[in-house]
């Protein structure tokens, strides 16, 4: 009799947990029309990728308690549920943007342009401390 529910079973698994999460959508670290940048066009980039960091952070948090709630229900009714999104697209993302400022800051370096100064220091410092251990770029 038991038999007859893990066939069916199985299969919804199966078809439903491809249905957790979502693809990451990180932005180009360099675009054809960096050579035109002005110093505020490049602040304003720079600004506008750091807000795009904290919603981005944000949704990530939503995620992670969203994935705690669904797995412990899971874990008290002995049911795996599929809707938890084990991707971590958010990373990808705010790597991308960081990856972008730092280009940015490079060419405001360049146009002699007066470095843009990053508002989220303390969230990157937290970030970098709970990532794995990455090779540091090195500024001169």
């Amino acid at each position: 009799m038991k038999r007859i529910f893990i066939l069916p079973l199985l299969t919804i698994s199966v078809a439903i947990a491809g249905c957790g999460g979502r693809e990451a959508r990180p932005v180009s670290i360099t675009n054809p029309g960096d050579s035109g940048f002005d110093c505020p066009g490049i602040w304003r980039e720079y600004t506008a990728n750091e807000r795009q960091i904290l919603l981005t952070l944000k949704e990530r948090s939503q995620a992670q308690g969203k994935n705690i709630v669904l797995g412990a229900t899971g874990a008290l009714l002995f049911i795996p549920l599929f809707f938890m999104d084990p991707k971590s697209p958010e990373k990808v993302e705010v790597d991308a943007l960081r990856n972008r400022n730092r280009v940015l800051e490079d060419i405001a370096r360049t146009k002699k342009c007066s470095a843009p100064k990053s508002q989220l220091q303390d969230v990157y410092r937290k970030l970098d401390h709970t990532a794995p251990a990455q090779p540091s770029r090195q500024r001169n």
